[in-house]
């Protein structure tokens, strides 16, 4: 009975150990030795994730105790598909991604913000001997499936007079593949946006049909086919607000630095996150639009984004049925976790950060 008992006490401290050592190893997953929240981003090498890269690169989301660890995820719904498992908590992605996903009932995430402005950095492009349209007739266009390409892709052959479904042969492509299967000949035209469109622009006789710019999208609202947003997951949001708040705060921070320091950003991004000659980066640095924390709140509302998105629903549900149902997105914005106490008045304006 003695050795019956002994064993039993020492199974239940085996368990009370495990438990110990369980909880601490959740607290070493959240926080570093040094007292800093880890934080896993998700993104590709699309200039929308400068503000993340001078973020780290920069020691802004330090200052703020966060710890950023940068992954790159090529698909958008690959980015979101990390944040709705708990691998990643903070995602920039193609807003077509994001609709797809609130179609389907993921609710694993809210939608914070759309940081950027950026048309003409995506198109379509043939290889040498199509120069026009209706010459892509029983030819193979390939993309990733599921992004603003996509969208571009559809409503251009639409715009042209080609149905997407019966007159040419879309293929799935890996983002990061687009120029190579391209320049190997095994598709006859590819969307992509930078830096690989200018991969596939660059090929000895090849043709730009068209671009984002040329869609009624453009047309309508002056964006992209799918702008940029950005997502936070839920559960961690929810575990802690203001931990939430201040990260957006280091991000929104890193991200007014980008706008007034374009030169300095381009530094930052290019060689380690874009393999793209420096010129060509800074050059298109200077055409995008950014929007900080205050603006937000000009955005993010039925006179901004919000009206683009009710057409591209209309085209995805009515038009392409890509989706099942037609989502009420606006369950997904969380725009309380933007308020800082020292925000003042949500006003467009904004200071140039300090260079230092």
């Amino acid at each position: 009975m003695l050795n019956v008992a002994s064993s039993a006490l020492l199974r239940f401290v085996a368990i009370l150990l495990l438990i110990q050592i369980s909880a601490c190893s959740s607290q070493t997953d959240e926080q570093t030795q040094g007292g800093l929240f880890r934080v896993v981003a998700v993104g590709s090498q699309w200039y929308g994730h400068v503000p993340v890269w001078v973020g780290i690169e920069r020691g802004i989301f330090i200052k703020y105790g966060f710890q950023v660890e940068w992954r790159f995820i090529g698909k958008s719904m690959d980015r979101l598909n990390a944040i709705s498992s708990g691998e990643a908590q903070f995602a920039s992605l193609g807003e077509i991604a994001m609709l797809s996903a609130m179609a389907h009932g993921n609710r694993r995430f809210y939608w914070v913000g759309n940081q950027d402005i950026a048309p003409g950095f995506e198109g379509l492009v043939a290889r040498p001997g199509i120069e026009r349209f209706d010459q892509l007739r029983g030819k193979c266009i390939g993309f990733p499936f599921g992004s603003s390409v996509e969208l571009t892709c559809r409503m251009l052959l639409k715009q042209h007079g080609l149905n997407p479904g019966q007159d040419v042969r879309l293929v799935n492509l890996e983002v990061g593949d687009v120029p190579a299967v391209f320049r190997a000949g095994n598709v006859d035209a590819a969307l992509i946006w930078e830096p690989g469109f200018s991969q596939l622009a660059a090929v000895p006789g090849a043709t730009v049909l068209g671009m984002d710019t040329d869609t009624e999208v453009y047309q309508r609202f002056g964006t992209m086919t799918g702008p940029d947003v950005l997502i936070l997951g839920k559960d961690w949001a929810d575990a802690d607000p203001l931990r939430a708040q201040n990260f957006l705060k280091a991000y929104f921070e890193a991200l007014e630095w980008v706008k007034h320091h374009p030169e300095k950003a381009t530094d930052v991004a290019r060689g380690r996150y874009i393999q793209q000659d420096r010129a060509l980066i800074g050059t298109n640095l200077e055409k995008f639009v950014w929007y900080g924390i205050k603006e937000q709140y000009r955005v993010m509302n039925d006179r901004g984004i919000f009206a683009q998105v009710e057409y591209i629903l209309d085209i995805l549900h009515d038009q392409m049925h890509a989706i099942p149902v037609k989502p009420k997105f606006r369950d997904w914005v969380n725009l309380d976790l933007l308020r800082t106490p020292d925000m003042g008045s949500r006003d467009s304006t904004s200071r140039p950060p300090p260079d230092g």
